[in-house]
């Protein structure tokens, strides 16, 4: 029997800590854990994706959500542990890579702390976030020595699950997990090897996404799927630039790694070029294809994701670097010890500090779906004040904004499009397909936002002005103008 290791248990534990006092104080605020709660909360009543709610990627994150909720019940907070245990893993897949390497122990540890701190205020459970614990999965498998075939179609269904949880970043996950070898080939029995690995992992990509499009079809969504998510895409107009983004951006830390990707990379060839490393191809490959996460959106939300194999690769170079230069087994351990102290004791401090928050907060403990959530007493009697409207009233509400869900979900209510009201979400037709829908809508009415309040940068500007030169203005509820 395989002992124990207790110190990766600690190592995990002091991730999962502190990820919990980060996540579960969060107020009731941020609009992508709605979303994505929406989504799983909306499997768990037996809707299905794209045809009956508006979603633009993979459904295999809500899926298993839902089903979770289905069971626990289906509250946030539910989400906020399953969040807790993906980020915590994420973390812990990093340790175990480097573990994999033969890593220095304490840049293992300067590492983790790094990619703690600048994703601690985006730790969440979302597609970005499983799609990127599969590829560190990926990786770890890719950097194990043992070739085998049961091996490379493992890699290829893990690949292929990577495009039911977004169809994009998936599709390039899983050409890069497909096609990296040839680089390594170098005479005709290299070739050989690499054509009869190439076939493995694509049959396990294929095996997946064979069985992933028998299944929407099966359940009559397939069409649906490519409205949303493959042709749906295009009316997707706005972005924000790397450049803008990152390198600008006053996060020093996030400043800094903002220019190593590419400068990561050609030191990672430059070195496989001389040492025909297998390590160091494999972190290249990988550090490209999830970059592919910071397109078109580069903000934090998703660099802080996109950057984990570069960081990775950062640690992997500076460790040979550190070999070559200098060693010293007596002030590594020093260092190690004090690292290890420094981040048990931050652990256990921020723990404390987000509990200790959690319990002066106010909780709400009215709003279905939201129960033990941190929120305003304002924001819940608001929602409330809402929610009276929107069931009481004797005609269709509907409200055309991005935090729609936000009102809705309590009343369990669900309203395809029109409860994540942004462009590229919206389909085939975009705005032009919402205006025809809206025209033939009788015995209905449509809260569009005041413009005494800024609007999500992704609203739809066109069905906005549709609604305010073609409707009559009755009257006004909360932030919200009233349009019959």
């Amino acid at each position: 029997m395989k002992k124990i290791d207790k110190k990766q248990i600690c190592i995990f534990l002091a991730i999962m800590l502190f990820i919990f006092a980060e996540i579960i104080p969060r107020e009731l605020n941020n609009l992508d854990e709605i979303w994505n709660f929406n989504f799983a909360n909306s499997i768990a009543k037996g809707l299905l994706p794209y045809k009956d709610f508006s979603i633009i990627q993979g459904p295999l994150v809500p899926l298993i959500t839902g089903i979770i909720l289905k069971i626990f019940g289906t509250e946030m907070f539910i989400t906020r542990i399953l969040a807790v245990i993906l980020d915590s893993t994420i973390l812990f897949l990093v340790y175990k890579i480097m573990d994999k390497l033969s890593i220095k122990d304490y840049i293992k540890y300067i590492t983790l702390a790094i990619l703690a701190i600048i994703m601690k205020p985006y730790f969440a459970l979302d597609y970005n976030w499983a799609s990127l614990s599969l590829v560190l999965l990926i990786i770890y498998l890719e950097i194990t020595q043992k070739e085998t075939i049961k091996k490379q179609i493992l890699i290829g269904v893990i690949a292929g699950f990577t495009i039911t949880i977004k169809q994009t970043t998936g599709l390039i996950i899983s050409i890069a997990t497909i096609g990296w070898c040839i680089l390594e080939t170098r005479n005709l029995k290299d070739l050989k090897k690499y054509i009869k690995n190439m076939l493995y992992r694509f049959l396990g990509v294929f095996s997946v996404v064979s069985i992933f499009i028998a299944i929407l079809i099966a359940l009559g969504i397939f069409a649906n799927y490519i409205d949303y998510c493959i042709l749906g895409v295009k009316t997707f107009s706005n972005s924000i630039s790397y450049i803008e983004a990152l390198i600008k951006n006053s996060n020093i830390i996030i400043k800094l790694l903002s220019f190593s990707p590419f400068l990561v990379n050609i030191a990672l060839l430059i070195m496989y070029v001389k040492t025909k490393s297998k390590e160091l191809l494999v972190l290249f490959t990988y550090s490209i294809a999830q970059m592919v996460v910071v397109y078109p959106i580069a903000d934090e939300t998703h660099f802080v994701v996109a950057i984990v194999p570069t960081v990775i690769a950062i640690g992997f170079l500076m460790n040979i670097l550190i070999k070559k230069i200098y060693e010293s087994k007596k002030i590594e351990i020093i260092i190690n010890s004090f690292l290890i102290c420094f981040i048990s004791i931050s652990s256990i401090l921020f723990l404390i500090i987000g509990i200790n928050n959690f319990k002066i907060q106010n909780k709400n403990m009215e709003l279905n779906h939201f129960k033990y959530i941190p929120a305003k007493q304002e924001g819940i009697e608001q929602n409330k004040k809402m929610g009276e409207y929107i069931t009481s009233n004797s005609k269709d509400v509907y409200i055309l904004d991005a935090v729609a869900a936000l009102y809705m979900i309590p009343v369990d209510r669900y309203n395809k499009d029109f409860d994540m009201f942004n462009k590229g979400n919206l389909g085939s037709k975009g705005e032009a397909g919402q205006i025809e829908r809206i025209k033939n809508m009788s015995n209905s009415i449509f809260l569009i936002r005041n413009k005494k309040y800024s609007r999500n940068w992704q609203n739809p500007e066109i069905v906005r002005r549709y609604i305010i030169n073609n409707m009559q203005k009755t009257g006004e509820i909360g932030i919200f103008d009233i349009y019959e």
